[in-house]
């Protein structure tokens, strides 16, 4: 079986780790991010997707993602990965987190899974050519056990945090970067990107 521990890892094996990982991180952070052009490079064409929702082709996962009606990000902890010549084997534990509205109550989704990706070279480039989930556990709580009128005045990206740090004493910024005012996400990426390139 694939899942063995590696003794010893050459450069090479090193090298392809690292693109492997970065190419399945930065798959779900376009996933999470709504960057749907970007994402959608890292799947090979012939590749194959099965997991809670959804069946068929990387390009069509990548579209079903778009249009999919709540907003699931996944915090991602550990990645593994057993590479043979020009295929690879990775996992990666990550919880999927989805808040939403369910008979009037705002409820929280988290579903710890296992992604299983296969990797493959392409013309010396990484590509996922499959991906499936192995869930392990899942829960559904409520998120405001204190009334909800008291998170009314804080931005619903981060209500909760706001509430608790308030309740410390602390006055927190309504104006950071967040999934509720995409603006703000927009803005810091534009910086990001004019830091990146500047001229040292």
């Amino acid at each position: 079986m694939f899942i063995s521990r590696t003794m010893k890892n050459t450069e090479k094996d090193r090298n392809d780790k690292f693109d492997i990982k970065e190419l399945l991180e930065f798959e779900r952070f376009c996933r999470d991010n709504a960057q749907w052009d970007e994402m959608r490079k890292c799947f090979a064409k012939d590749s194959h997707i099965k997991i809670s929702w959804f069946e068929g082709t990387g390009d069509e996962f990548v579209t079903a993602s778009q249009n999919m009606q709540s907003y699931a990000p996944h915090k991602i902890n550990d990645t593994l990965i057993w590479v043979h010549g020009d295929r690879a084997i990775a996992i990666m534990m990550a919880t999927i987190q989805i808040r939403k509205m369910i008979e009037d109550v705002e409820m929280e989704l988290q579903s710890d899974v296992k992604l299983v990706f296969h990797t493959q070279r392409i013309y010396n480039i990484w590509y996922i050519a499959a991906m499936e989930g192995i869930y392990d556990k899942d829960s559904l709580i409520p998120v405001y056990q204190i009334p909800v009128e008291e998170f009314s005045k804080y931005r619903s990206s981060y209500a909760s945090l706001s509430y608790a740090l308030a309740t410390e004493g602390y006055k927190v910024d309504s104006k950071l970067p967040g999934r509720d005012c995409p603006e703000t996400v927009v803005n810091l990426y534009e910086e990001c990107t004019k830091w990146l390139y500047a001229e040292a």
